[in-house]
């Protein structure tokens, strides 16, 4: 379990062990719902629902996630959602990709 304090709302997520990708939607989902429920209090919006619909379209890809994109936007999105009110599904999503491509 990590936690985080921001602005006195305290945040936890925890991703532990393997995740299959059905696990991975449904953080791919609660994602989303929180960056368009503080879309408006966040600056790169545009981004973090590009970066969701490229997770979204891998994982539907036949065969095997996309792993070059996918490892991408999980190295990439804990930058992008550091310090917002979407860190906590940002952090678990990108560490659920990364336990999914192993």
């Amino acid at each position: 379990m990590v936690g985080q304090n921001i602005s006195s709302v305290h945040q936890s997520a925890s991703v532990q062990g393997t995740v299959d990708i059905d696990a991975v939607r449904g953080l791919l989902a609660a994602f989303r719902a929180d960056v368009d429920r503080h879309a408006t209090d966040l600056q790169n919006a545009t981004v973090l629902r590009a970066m969701a619909d490229t997770v979204d379209t891998s994982l539907a890809a036949p065969g095997a996630p996309q792993a070059v994109t996918l490892r991408g936007i999980a190295q990439a999105l804990p930058a992008l959602v550091v310090g917002t009110a979407v860190q906590q599904g940002g952090e678990a999503l990108a560490n659920a990709i990364g336990l999914l491509l192993g």
